[in-house]
């Protein structure tokens, strides 16, 4: 994943920014128990939200403890230290990343691609181990993309990454073990919301790769375009899968951390989006 589903820090209150990290956290942590130390840099904000939102709508409570970090050992803050979802999502973090680097061999990066895909190559079979299907969707739609991606519209190349995001929601929601019947609404709420955030994903990082893209002479989408006409293009391809989020996302009653769901889907996406096309740098969180 990428990094650009993220919060806006000003417009959340402390207590749920305290949250937020916590979540974030206990991602990193978990990566490490299950795949390393070293590969618990393929914690990403992309994959934080969708542990955020399933734990969001689980019936489980996560539990929260106070752990140093390898990063600050002499300070402990608040993690989320078990739930299954975290184990799921950290398995899938690793497998993503595996993915990556394994593209990133292909293209031009293929030293620190190989490097990296070693490193993941282990938890990756695990991942592929506990969850066969989706492992073989994920890789299956990946080797489509890459198939697609010297001719076919930016709009066709979105749907088809959309996919990935849409499985591993999907998954994900089959672990939380509910069948109380309004979750039945929220499961096809959820899948929906989740292919537009992965064609959203997709699109963006097209737009934040372009230049780099047209250097480099890698494909990209919006290169077969007028600067003007492919961001034109972008922005209104971006808000419609904001829209589609909002307007799924927003009908479902989340049991916890609605209100870091309603920030990042309502302002942290528009504000990534408009970041993204201007040119500007991303803010650290």
């Amino acid at each position: 994943m990428f990094g650009y589903v993220r919060i806006e820090k000003p417009d959340l209150l402390i207590r749920d920014f305290t949250i937020y990290k916590s979540v974030y956290c206990g991602l990193c942590k978990a990566i490490g128990r299950r795949a390393g130390q070293i590969p618990r840099g393929a914690v990403t904000y992309d994959m934080t939200f969708l542990t955020l939102l399933l734990m969001a709508l689980s019936v489980e409570d996560p539990g929260l403890d106070h752990e140093s970090c390898i990063l600050n050992p002499f300070k402990k803050k608040p993690v989320i230290k078990s739930h299954p979802i975290l184990d799921y999502t950290a398995d899938m973090s690793s497998l993503l990343a595996y993915y990556s680097a394994k593209d990133d061999a292909q293209d031009d990066r293929p030293i620190k691609g190989r490097a990296m895909a070693a490193l993941f190559s282990r938890s990756a079979r695990r991942a592929r181990r506990l969850y066969p299907e989706l492992s073989k969707t994920i890789a299956d739609e990946l080797t489509r993309l890459n198939a697609m991606e010297p001719y076919e519209s930016p709009e066709r190349l979105a749907a088809t990454f959309g996919l990935i995001l849409e499985a591993l929601m999907r998954q994900g929601i089959e672990l939380l073990n509910r069948h109380d019947e309004p979750f039945f609404v929220y499961a096809d709420l959820l899948e929906t919301a989740a292919n537009a955030l992965g064609q959203w994903v997709y699109l963006l990082d097209a737009v934040d790769d372009l230049e780099e893209d047209k250097r480099k002479k890698n494909h990209n989408p919006f290169l077969r375009m007028e600067q003007d006409e492919a961001m034109t293009l972008a922005r209104t391809l971006l808000i419609e899968r904001e829209e589609t989020i909002d307007r799924h996302l927003s009908l479902i009653d989340y049991e916890r951390f609605g209100a870091i769901v309603y920030n990042i889907v309502t302002i942290g996406l528009p504000a990534t989006r408009e970041r993204i096309l201007l040119g500007e740098k991303l803010p650290a969180l």
